[in-house]
């Protein structure tokens, strides 16, 4: 919890808040922080309404059930059963995209303009025509390519099958969006073969993409899959690090691990290797790769597998043939719609390792609304066993009581005080909650510095009743008692019909770009809430423009609101 330095208590319409009239802070060793400031308390009155982010993509690729196996008949299959398994899902989310992976440029050619010469054989009336049915359908369309020269998969006579480069990323990436494609995968093989730096390979793309953007209209949703990849050469600007540093602003998602394969064990495996909570939010998303449910796990091992999936935020793409018909607990696993929502909700965040002992894990996300938490009990022991969630645990009022309802079987189980304790988890599976209970007290961050231009303006709407403007950088004091991360909600006003950016740093750390969605034209004001890491004492949070060429959000406050608390031990890998 976040403390302020005077304690002020003020009764609020549905949130007791302790609040801070103290002094700006400054970040040491800068010019500006010679400069006296005048204070500026913030009086929160209440906090804004959260505004919901662009949620994980969901849908369907070739990859997993079909491989290179790809034509117009067999995407048009798919379509028509992705199209049928919507159906099935009675409120809430759908799954949106049909995506055609590798094996598509079959030809591995391009003509005297660069354009890719497409087999009409494998696709009748060429990629416009596979992209118009899928359309037609009510989905959306996805299409890969390697970053690099050389594709990952290969034909049957041992050559591989060839992707994109610098020369070609503005050319191939404006033909995809002429043929009316809505999501582009970019693979590495060919990138890692040419020794590409990851980021600056994936930042030259999403130029491209954006340009493309321009000409065309056509808005298509970037997954960047350079697997996870950690750059070993100190040369490269993200040396020892992965795409869940730099991958917010760039791509929507990106792969943070390993290709999956349909074992449990290789989703366990992928699971570990995706957490990364502080990369994920504000509609840009760690991806554990795509969904091997309903092919060939056990039902247990499935309904596992999709829970841990949707706590984790990820997106949503099954990978099982949608060809052939589903049987009826498949069609049940894969539409339940509790499930589905807690994976699209609107807060966009990644759920958080809370309790591990030994093989039984607990998993909770926060969620959108008053004192909302999802719960993943997850038994991955060989003995069925029973397991318990605490509330202080999910960062619940630890004395107070909750409602409990078993998200897969959508049945209410009754208020509970301080925990609950399901009875029997079974061995290699889960029980998934949705706990409604009483949220702890909320801090207010004490505003701070202003530098680079920004300067408050008045903000009827803003609990302070002022907001910083002309974003260069705004600094946040809080204090943390242990350096485990915690919520912190940034209320602000983006007036502008188009998405606004800025960045966040922790502690004079590595900056990531959050995205701030239009709150409308009214001054209203919105906020959008964000997983960081804390020191124990005190914390500078620094907000500043991500870039002076696209417009950044005014900003009314910074709070640290409550949610599920972290161990403190690393993940464990095993299975």
């Amino acid at each position: 919890m976040l403390v302020c330095c005077h304690q002020r208590v003020f009764l609020v319409l549905w949130l007791i808040s302790s609040l801070c009239a103290c002094g700006r802070a400054v970040e040491p060793g800068t010019a500006e922080a010679a400069r006296s400031t005048p204070t500026h308390p913030l009086a929160l009155a209440q906090r804004a309404t959260p505004v919901r982010v662009p949620p994980p993509p969901m849908g369907w690729s070739s990859w997993n059930s079909l491989g290179e196996g790809v034509n117009h008949d067999v995407i048009k299959a798919e379509a028509d059963g992705l199209a049928s398994l919507n159906t099935r899902i009675t409120s809430g989310a759908r799954y949106e995209y049909v995506n055609i992976d590798e094996g598509w440029w079959r030809s591995g050619q391009r003509d005297e303009s660069g354009n890719f010469i497409v087999d009409t054989t494998q696709w009748s009336g060429g990629m416009q025509a596979i992209a118009r049915y899928i359309h037609g359908k009510g989905l959306k369309a996805g299409i890969y390519i390697d970053a690099g020269p050389r594709g990952c998969g290969k034909r049957a006579d041992g050559t591989h099958f060839v992707g994109s480069d610098f020369a070609y990323y503005d050319h191939d990436f404006l033909q995809f969006a002429q043929w009316g494609f809505d999501f582009v995968k970019v693979d590495f093989c060919g990138g890692a073969a040419e020794n590409y730096d990851p980021q600056t390979t994936y930042r030259s793309i999403a130029q491209a993409i954006r340009r493309a953007y321009s000409q065309t209209g056509q808005l298509m949703t970037f997954s960047v899959c350079d697997g996870g990849t950690v750059p070993t050469n100190k040369s490269f600007p993200d040396y020892d690090e992965g795409p869940w540093v730099w991958g917010a602003g760039v791509g929507t998602m990106w792969r943070t691990t390993r290709d999956i394969a349909p074992d449990f064990g290789s989703v366990t495996y992928n699971l570990a290797g995706n957490y990364h909570p502080e990369g994920q939010h504000t509609g840009y998303y760690n991806d554990p790769d795509m969904m091997v449910a309903a092919m060939g796990m056990s039902a247990v091992h499935d309904q596992a597998h999709v829970s841990l999936w949707a706590i984790a935020g990820a997106p949503m793409i099954l990978g099982n043939d949608l060809a052939k018909p589903l049987a009826a607990d498949t069609a049940s696993l894969l539409t339940n719609p509790e499930v589905l929502a807690i994976d699209q909700d609107a807060l966009g965040l990644q759920g958080l390792l809370v309790a591990q002992s030994g093989r039984l894990q607990v998993w909770a996300k926060l969620l959108a609304g008053t004192a909302q938490r999802a719960v993943v009990l997850f038994n991955n022991s060989a003995r069925d066993a029973p397991m318990t969630v605490t509330w202080e645990a999910l960062g619940l009022v630890p004395s107070s009581q909750a409602t409990v309802r078993d998200v897969w079987a959508q049945k209410d189980l009754g208020r509970f005080t301080a925990s609950y304790t399901a009875p029997n988890v079974p061995a290699g599976g889960v029980t998934m909650l949705a706990v409604s209970g009483t949220d702890s007290v909320p801090a207010i961050w004490e505003p701070g510095l202003l530098a680079g231009g920004a300067a408050y303006s008045r903000c009827p709407a803003c609990p302070g009743g002022e907001k910083v403007t002309r974003l260069g950088r705004a600094y946040f004091r809080g204090s943390a008692s242990t350096a485990r991360g915690g919520f912190v909600e940034i209320g602000y006003v983006n007036d502008r019909a188009q998405t606004a950016y800025a960045q966040l740093a922790m502690n004079g750390k590595r900056p990531t770009t959050l995205a701030f969605p239009p709150t409308g034209g009214d001054g209203r004001v919105g906020a959008v809430t964000v997983y960081v890491s804390f020191q124990a004492g005190s914390n500078m949070l620094a907000l500043s423009n991500a870039d002076p060429s696209i417009p950044a959000p005014d900003i009314g406050y910074v709070v640290t609101v409550g949610g599920p608390v972290p161990v403190a031990s690393a993940i464990s890998t095993a299975h």
